[in-house]
Parts: C-alpha cells; structure tokens; sequence
C-alpha cells in the first residue's frame, strides 16, 4: 500500500481475492461451510460451499446484512474455499462460527468495518 492508500481498507492479498471472486462486488463478509477433516481424508478439507455473503451495518452493534446471493456449491467454489481453509484457517480475518462432527462454519472478513477508523480520524 502505497502513502495515500486508504487506512479503512486492509491490504488485498490474492488468498482474499480468490474469495471475493465467489461473492458480489459489495460483500463485506463470506460465510462458508466445510466437511470436518478426518483421519479418513487425511485430515484435508474435501468439501466446502459458500453460503452467504454480507454487508457490514452502519454501525457497530447492528447485524450483517445479507446480500442477494444464493449458496455456491460449485466445484470451483468448494476448491477455492478448501485453498483457502488449508493455509488460512488460523488467520485474524476467519472466525470458527461453528463446529460440529459433519461440518465446520468460517466467517471470513474481506474487508474491515468502517466504524473501526472512527476512533483514528
């Protein structure tokens, strides 16, 4: 990021991009589901689908805002997002939404809320 990039949007990386490309151009949040690793699939990530994505609200304290987009399950989608799982599921912007002994649900940040800079202007 270069001295005059914005400070209310994170760095993008190609790993966050490859998600943003399954989602609307005005998604702030993808939420994705994926199949429990097991011993069985040698503990790898074998199936995931997109299932939602949001808008941050206006203000902090308010709920996601759902965007028009049905739940991908595609090919393509489940190899993006297994990618992505296997090398990013411990970063800052992924968060364990819930597990079960089926399947796993990540929320993955693509950008940060914009209340988050109030408090630096």
């Amino acid at each position: 990021m270069g001295p005059y990039a914005s400070p209310a949007q994170p760095r993008r990386t190609p790993a966050v991009d490859t998600l943003r490309a399954l989602v609307p151009d005005d998604a702030d949040v993808i939420r994705v589901r994926a199949a429990t690793p097991t011993a069985a699939t040698n503990w790898t990530w074998t199936q995931a689908e997109a299932l939602g994505a949001y808008q941050w609200p206006p203000y902090p304290g308010e709920p996601l805002r759902a965007l028009d987009h049905t739940a991908d399950d595609s090919t393509h989608a489940s190899l993006t997002i297994r990618e992505f799982l296997t090398t990013h599921q411990n970063a800052g912007n992924v968060s364990l939404v819930h597990a079960g002994d089926a399947t796993y649900e990540f929320s993955i940040r693509l950008t940060r809320p914009r209340w988050e800079d109030w408090g630096n202007a």
